[in-house]
């Protein structure tokens, strides 16, 4: 014989609310996992119902898994009949551990696609950094090069003046005398 629960006694037994707990029904529900349901509509949950939900709540807590996925695995992974006579023991249960491989397996995907993304991004980020700091560098020793020359005509430029007087002082020096 079957044991089997009503809503609020699964709610109590997993301790979450009532909005949560509708949240993951509906979920699973979309994604093909069967609940029986009474003569008035009201579902009714057996052992293997709160063990699912156990499951469901501790795959959804790994990183990269969405609520939406973790019901997806678990509806391709064991499909209820939708009879409402006593709901037989699958035979092929799934493995909690298959189930966290996977989903481990499918997070750690994720994370790899998401860390070579940021990878690239940073790659493409410092070849920009790179490609700035060439240029700049170029620009100052372009910038240097002009002021050497300058320093350079401005030396010639002082020579000349005194040149220039020194020819002066010798030919005032002339005229005057």
């Amino acid at each position: 014989m079957t044991i089997v629960y009503k809503a609020k006694e699964v709610m109590e037994k997993l301790e979450i609310k009532d909005s949560v707990f509708k949240k993951y029904i509906s979920i699973l529900e979309k994604e093909g996992y069967f609940i029986q349901k009474n003569q008035q509509g009201h579902r009714l949950f057996t052992d293997e119902d709160i063990s699912t939900l156990e499951k469901f709540i501790e795959l959804s807590k790994y990183n990269g898994m969405t609520l939406e996925s973790v019901a997806k695995m678990i509806g391709n992974t064991k499909q209820k009949s939708n009879s409402h006579d006593v709901i037989e023991e699958n035979k092929q249960s799934y493995d909690v551990m298959t189930l966290i491989t996977t989903a481990v397996t499918t997070a750690l995907e994720e994370q790899a696609k998401q860390h070579s993304a940021q990878l690239q991004q940073m790659q493409e980020q410092l070849n920009r950094i790179e490609s700035s700091q060439n240029d700049r560098d170029q620009k100052l020793v372009q910038s240097l090069r002009e002021s050497q020359e300058t320093k350079k005509l401005l030396l010639e430029v002082k020579e000349q003046v005194a040149a220039t007087q020194e020819k002066k002082s010798w030919w005032q020096k002339l005229w005057k005398g």
